[in-house]
């Protein structure tokens, strides 16, 4: 087993993350590296010169220029691009792991004929939802319909797949809960009474009132959903299953789902403050920074971040930056609506950095991965293997 000293592995994981845009350039640690040396500068400016050049890396080079200066080629005399921990890791830095945008990485062609891509293996999700009732009633948000509850509430939506909540005259005074739930392989954007919108990924569900009333403005969210929250005064208020989110008007995106292990907040415009069951003193938001809570440990860290990374899937993207394979396959899991399995744990660690249009087959994507590592994939049934 290759064993890497944590202080080297830090100082690559530090420059990967500005070359992939994780983090800014001005990032203070990695100021810090970049001042300990000359050299340190003098690699990083090449790299960030070879990101931006359109032609393809010379991986060797790279590979090994990285090795030299970061001391990651210590131990056996293997060529670092060689090594299959590297080969996976550093494909981010040669941004090629999963750019599908940049097409003239591969060998593969822009638009592939289905005689040499074959048969998609899961065709991508689409706008779909479903709305319940307190009356027990559950809609199928895929046709258009509108009708007027007893509450004033007319609801309605359309081919677009947004559902719009308008207050009129009630019939009667008790506000009435809505949910919207979205399934696998869906997502779905809603107007609330207020004029706030909401963009419901995969797996998500929200509960509102028909209408708002009172002091504030509460809903409920499992799930992953992007708010523009329309200010009106009264703070808006977003219960999840770990935490407390209160906004007076602003954008941002919640990533809150059950079976993560951790819940991510990140702020495109405005402030939003973030409660914990636990803790008094609750936390202030700037823009552009992420709130991460790791639900395994109680860890709680906030960075300043490429907000677009988190807010991809809102704009039919997914963007991944030096994530886990665990961590992409999760996003994948959910719009294509199938079981990802690992037959070694090694595979589900190695990290990618890259973006791909959410309209793409499933093969498609599993086909770059393919094409640039030695991770190879089968199918069976709704579940897919990958393996070496």
């Amino acid at each position: 087993m290759l064993k890497i000293e944590k202080n080297i592995i830090d100082k690559w994981e530090l420059l990967l993350k500005v070359l992939s845009d994780e983090i800014p350039e001005d990032d203070r640690h990695f100021q810090h590296w970049l001042n300990e040396d000359t050299e340190n500068r003098k690699l990083y400016m090449s790299l960030k010169e070879e990101r931006h050049n359109d032609e393809l890396f010379d991986k060797g080079k790279v590979f090994n220029t990285i090795s030299s200066k970061l001391s990651l080629n210590t131990g056996k005399k293997i060529p670092l691009y060689q090594r299959k921990w590297f080969k996976y890791s550093m494909s981010s830095v040669a941004v090629i792991a999963l750019s599908i945008v940049a097409l003239n990485y591969f060998t593969i062609q822009e638009n592939p004929t289905p005689e040499k891509t074959g048969k998609n293996i899961f065709d991508p999700g689409s706008k779909k939802a479903y709305l319940l009732s307190m009356q027990g009633e559950r809609i199928d948000l895929s046709e258009s319909f509108e009708v007027k509850r007893e509450d004033g509430t007319v609801i309605s939506n359309n081919s677009e797949g947004v559902i719009s909540f308008e207050k009129t005259t009630p019939v009667k005074k008790t506000i009435e809960q809505q949910t919207i739930y979205v399934p696998k392989s869906g997502e779905y954007e809603l107007v609330l009474s207020d004029g706030s919108k909401v963009f419901l990924n995969s797996e998500s569900q929200l509960t509102f009132p028909s209408y708002f009333e009172g002091d504030t403005r509460h809903v409920e969210l499992w799930g992953e959903a992007y708010f523009e929250v329309k200010k009106d005064g009264k703070p808006f208020i977003i219960q999840t299953p770990d935490l407390t989110i209160e906004v007076l008007g602003t954008s941002f995106n919640v990533n809150a789902y059950r079976t993560n292990p951790y819940v991510n907040a990140t702020l495109v415009e405005g402030s939003i403050r973030i409660r914990l069951p636990e803790k008094q003193e609750p936390f202030l938001l700037q823009p552009e920074h992420n709130f991460r809570l790791d639900k395994l440990s109680d860890e709680i860290s906030v960075q300043q971040v490429n907000t677009d990374v988190y807010t991809a899937w809102v704009k039919g993207e997914f963007a991944f930056r030096n994530q886990p394979l665990t961590e992409i396959f999760a996003q994948l899991e959910r719009w294509y609506d199938f079981t990802i399995i690992y037959e070694s744990p090694d595979i589900g660690k190695m990290r990618f950095t890259g973006s791909a249009e959410k309209a793409r087959p499933l093969n498609y994507l599993l086909n770059q991965i393919q094409a640039v590592t030695d991770i190879q994939y089968r199918c069976e049934g709704d579940n897919i293997i990958l393996f070496k």
